[in-house]
């Protein structure tokens, strides 16, 4: 055989396995997905599917939280499995859970449960068909422990998908309990009540109230707070769910009614310690330390229940002898008693309602499941038949005594809002606490954004 032809030979052998290569596809691999831990980012090979019955017995939970609150939350877990003994529940804290959640999700691997802190989250899965209803016992769960706010709160298109646990409230007013009581001053449980104590306060040399909405990116959020909670003290909820959604417009009268009263308090500025101008200056954990320097600065400060993380340590160290706070009173005394209110909604994937699943969704509408996290001090839970005495400290208990009695509740509506209203609505309501535009003028632009 001469040369050429073996050349020749050879080249059309290589073609020859070269087709066959690539008509059999390429090498079978391990595929890979990333897995978010923290902030570190650990690459891992896809597991293997699960077998039928491999799960049966256990309960996988994926959570936001860590640290002391993940450790208050295996106390509720312990005290399920004490109940429960043939159930072994596993709950994972990430402080990426957006993150990871979605991963899963998008790979067809999610967990058996997931806490949500994120409302906008549960209602997008929901409507993609990737949850679970809650059936019938869970329900009557809800409508044995919980005002039926709540059930309506964790509801999508009027089908209810998340059970909550624990929550947090907006809405506080809070005081220097031994200098106000040495002053004589009452609580007051009306509107009237607090503008006519405001008035009084303005006599005393000390400022009525303090505040400050300085947050970096975030300017502004607690100005939104303000406007949020006298929104759902003047008008039903319905109007606040359209305000939420837009469909109600910021120069509405509606809501320039709410915002009015807002001003009535933050520009009249024998009112606000240092004056309406220093407002947006003033970063929002300092005003919480105002009122209990010596003497206090001003007299009352409005926050969310986590507020007592700002105070001197001192304070924090005594807070029943040294703090004293009140929820908004309403201001139209016909409207039901509406909380603005952030937490926790349990949701159980699709396919992954197996019968020790549904029993741990059950048990976190029970009291039963309050008791261990609730004696731990620093969260408040809604449930209406739960034993107040668990709180350690009576501050916790005047605020989830408050919580039971809401009859309805609805989320922080800036949270709620499209990302560019919601970002609108702090930049204008800075823009307009600085001055630097008319309420008009903040309003238009608010809405603006929208088009």
């Amino acid at each position: 055989m001469d040369k050429k032809r073996t050349v020749v030979l050879l080249l059309l052998a290589l073609f020859v396995l070269g087709v066959l290569a690539a008509c059999a596809g390429p090498t079978p691999q391990v595929v890979e997905k990333e897995k978010i831990v923290e902030k570190q980012v650990v690459v891992t090979a896809t597991p293997a599917p699960v077998t039928a019955g491999e799960n049966i017995g256990k309960v996988f939970i994926l959570g936001a939280f860590r640290g002391e609150e993940e450790t208050a939350f295996n106390q509720v877990i312990a005290a399920f499995e004490e109940q429960n003994p043939d159930i072994d529940v596993i709950y994972s804290g990430t402080a990426e859970f957006e993150t990871l959640i979605t991963v899963r999700v998008e790979a067809g691997d999610p967990p058996d449960i997931a806490a949500f802190p994120q409302p906008g989250a549960v209602a997008k899965l929901a409507r993609e068909g990737q949850l679970v209803p809650l059936w019938d016992d869970a329900i009557a769960v809800y409508d044995a422990n919980y005002q039926p706010g709540w059930k309506d709160l964790a509801s999508v298109d009027g089908v209810p998908y998340g059970m909550f646990h624990r929550v947090n409230a907006k809405g506080w007013i809070w005081y220097n309990k031994p200098a106000f009581e040495s002053a004589g001053y009452k609580v007051p449980t009306t509107w009237d009540e607090l503008m006519a104590l405001t008035e009084e306060m303005k006599g005393s040399g000390i400022a009525p109230w303090c505040e400050g909405i300085a947050s970096g990116a975030a300017t502004g959020w607690k100005i939104t707070d303000w406007v949020e909670n006298v929104m759902l003290r003047v008008h039903p909820v319905d109007v606040y769910d359209k305000w939420v959604a837009h469909e109600i417009k910021f120069n509405s009268p509606e809501v320039k009614k709410a915002w009015g009263i807002v001003a009535d308090i933050l520009t009249d500025p024998d009112a606000v310690y240092g004056g309406t101008q220093t407002i947006a200056l003033t970063d929002f954990k300092e005003p919480p330390k105002w009122l209990f320097e010596d003497p206090p600065k001003c007299w009352l400060h409005m926050q969310g229940s986590f507020v007592t993380n700002f105070f001197p340590a001192d304070v924090q160290a005594d807070l029943d002898n040294q703090v004293g706070v009140f929820m908004m009173p309403p201001i139209d005394e016909s409207l039901p008693f509406t909380l603005e209110v952030g937490g926790d909604q349990y949701v159980v994937f699709k396919g992954k309602d197996r019968p020790e699943v549904r029993k741990f969704i059950e048990f976190l509408g029970t009291p039963d499941s309050v008791k261990p996290w609730a004696e731990q001090g620093g969260s408040l839970f809604p449930h209406v038949n739960q034993d107040l005495n668990w709180y350690p400290t009576k501050l916790e208990r005047t605020m989830a005594e408050a919580m039971t009695k809401a009859a309805a509740a609805r989320f922080d509506g800036s949270d709620m809002m499209a990302s560019e209203l919601n970002l609108a609505f702090w930049k204008g309501a800075t823009d307009w606490i600085s001055g630097n535009r008319t309420l008009d003028e903040a309003l238009a632009d608010i809405d603006a954004s929208m088009q």
